[in-house]
């Protein structure tokens, strides 16, 4: 899809900024993975409004190493004398911006602005002025409100660089009617990174063999102080710690706290443990982080956290405060961010086992990594580019499917690529009929095979899936319980991908019936789709629920497919006495067919399931065939029986 695109990538960040410059850098170097036949042409853009900051913010300079990967630059704008004197570097002019959307098909990501009727994407990098508004003016607040309001009501996309700042603007902008894409950049490691020389460094500083690593802006957000007064804890302990600091030393929103954080430093005695380097050039700033025992993270928000990615990259261990932005990136050691002795406790137990960098095999593994990050990147990315088409122009729809805004219910799937793709096509042709919203979760090889076969719906990256564990891309039912944790719809479903509704008033009931409820049912088991009639099945192929019960489940490694996950999914409210409700009428039906599990699987994950209800280790001569009666006995009796009206 991203084959003859245009794409315009507007110049952002700077020196105080970085994030900025990180997402076109990562954006330009993903899309230069494509083949070249295959790949869009990409635009640098600049704007009258730019020009100001090209020399004084080293706005262009920050991104001039991507100017020969690109197709070219843009200039947008009237005063072409000043941009000629600036820029230095051949460029396309356009007198206004509807000239520029004549030579491109997508402007992405725009920072915090928008460009009506036009498809030009903006980007929200964070919400931290609800959280922390004692960091900013008044008058910033208000300027932030006004334009994230502006976005929220008249764009008809936006993008986030993580489901944590999606779910904010969700939950702020609950009326937007834009679109929410979710685009985690990747960072991209440079060769140099793994060709200095780490050590040289560290001399160049003048520093001690042994230390961790702080790689941050001394802003008040970023938490400083409750690092430093871990380190103070742990002299206390008998043990000293060396912590390099190395970001801008100003905060223009306050001037003194630079000053305050020294004193605070001298007050702790732990003025011969802290070096503060200041901003320092990014190449050095690496090697740094690549010599560190460890890198320490301790911020207090983040829009887009850079540092964690860098240190999976370069296979180097970190703490983290336990940000929601910070467990999304599922790598890393958590702290509680305003517990200066759990930040404590985590440095000690991580210094007997970390030594000065960097580490060959680690760095080699991690750059594995990198290449399946990317793989994921462009999917969104083309993704993303092509719902944008599609609705700046004229979006295909699928033919007849109703759609209830007032009652829309997300059901999320897994739909086998190696199974009777023509079934399942019908069956969830089905829920789109009754107007469901629906989305396939998969591992990315399954979405490259199935995809054209399901143009209506929705598909999900996996972040992880069951093939190291099980043998075959199952994917866990964590990653599905996670999925709606980032979405908008009050009940969510889950269905199996080879399950036919017969009913088409489907969702008004379940909307109805799941609020703050979980609601299962069974199916029919039929020999065509064609005719109906069948035999009744006792058992559980569709759960509609209230979206609060998402943070009742605890992590589990059932998977979708697999025996005991849909045993799993009703038991867990049940427990936490929460109304769990059985439709006792049919309104599904399944083609029969057999199926063939693993008896040490299907063992296996019985003992995880009686771990889970507090039943202890299960005796090895168990018959696993009357655990299972009882579990659905319980089930059974614990529910409330319904009629579907």
């Amino acid at each position: 899809m991203l084959k003859e695109t245009r794409i315009g990538l507007p110049l952002i960040g700077s020196n105080y900024w970085y994030a900025g410059v990180t997402i076109v850098d990562s954006i330009v170097h993903s899309i230069v993975q494509i083949p070249k036949e295959e790949r869009p042409q990409v635009f640098l853009v600049i704007t009258d409004e730019n020009l100001p900051f090209l020399s004084s913010y080293e706005l262009l300079p920050l991104h001039a190493h991507l100017i020969p990967l690109t197709d070219g630059i843009i200039f947008v704008g009237k005063d072409l004398a000043t941009a000629q004197t600036l820029i230095q570097y051949p460029f396309t002019h356009c007198a206004s911006i509807n000239d520029l959307f004549k030579n491109i098909n997508i402007l992405l990501p725009i920072n915090s602005d928008i460009y009506p009727g036009q498809p030009g994407i903006p980007w929200i990098p964070d919400f931290q002025h609800h959280y922390l508004p004692q960091l900013f003016l008044p008058a910033d607040i208000e300027n932030r409100n006004a334009q994230f309001q502006k976005i929220a009501q008249n764009s008809k996309m936006v993008i986030f660089t993580s489901n944590d700042v999606k779910k904010d603007f969700l939950q702020f902008y609950p009326s937007s009617a834009a679109k929410v894409k979710v685009l985690p950049i990747p960072v991209h490691p440079k060769d140099e990174w793994y060709a200095g020389d780490a050590y040289q460094t560290q001399l160049k500083y003048n520093l001690p063999d042994k230390f961790i690593l702080c790689s941050n802006q001394f802003w008040m957000h970023k938490n400083h102080a409750t690092l430093f007064k871990a380190i103070a804890i742990l002299r206390q302990s008998g043990q000293d710690v060396h912590l390099v600091c190395t970001g801008s030393t100003f905060d223009y929103r306050n001037p003194d706290y630079f000053i305050g954080l020294q004193k605070y430093i001298t007050d702790l005695n732990i003025a011969d443990l802290i070096h503060i380097l200041g901003l320092i050039p990014r190449q050095d700033q690496i090697q740094l982080m690549r010599r560190s025992l460890f890198v320490v993270h301790p911020s207090l928000f983040e829009g887009l956290n850079l540092t964690a990615q860098e240190c999976q990259l370069l296979g180097k261990k970190i703490i983290l405060s336990d940000l929601a932005i910070h467990q999304e990136q599922n790598f890393g050691i958590y702290f509680a961010r305003a517990d200066a002795i759990d930040l404590a406790r985590k440095i000690s137990g991580l210094l007997p086992v970390s030594e000065p960098g960097p580490s060959s095999s680690e760095e080699i593994k991690a750059q594995m990594i990198y290449k399946k990050k990317i793989e994921n990147f462009l999917y969104q990315l083309s993704e993303l580019v092509e719902d944008a088409q599609q609705i700046f122009n004229s979006p295909r729809r699928a033919p007849n499917f109703h759609h209830r805004s007032t009652t829309q219910i997300t059901i999320a799937t897994s739909i086998a690529a190696t199974k009777d793709i023509g079934t399942q096509k019908r069956c969830i042709e089905s829920w789109l009929h009754c107007g469901f919203k629906v989305v396939s979760i998969n591992t990315l090889d399954e979405i490259n095979l199935v995809k054209h076969h399901f143009p209506y719906i929705e598909f999900v990256p996996a972040n992880r899936d069951a093939r190291a564990q099980y043998g075959k891309p199952y994917i866990y039912v964590d990653t599905i319980l996670s999925y709606f944790t980032t979405q908008d719809c009050k009940i969510c479903g889950i269905v199996n991908s080879d399950i036919y509704f017969g009913k088409e008033n489907i969702p008004q009931f379940m909307y109805t019936q799941a609020m703050n409820s979980l609601v299962f049912g069974s199916r029919v088991d039929v020999t065509s789709l064609d005719n109906l009639n069948g035999n009744f099945y006792n058992g559980f192929d569709y759960f509609f629920f209230d979206r609060d019960l998402l943070k009742m489940y605890p992590p589990t490694n059932f998977c979708i497919g697999l025996p005991w996950w849909d045993y799993w999914v009703p038991l867990v409210p049940i427990l936490s006495k929460i109304p769990v409700k059985k439709v006792i009428n049919p309104i599904c039906y399944h083609i029969l067919h057999p199926s063939n599990y693993s008896i040490a699987i299907y063992k296996n994950l019985a003992m995880q399931m009686a771990t889970h209800l507090s039943l202890g280790p299960l005796p090895s001569d168990i018959h696993i065939g009357n655990l299972q009666q009882t579990v659905l006995n319980f089930i059974e009796n614990s529910s409330t029986k319904i009629n579907f009206i």
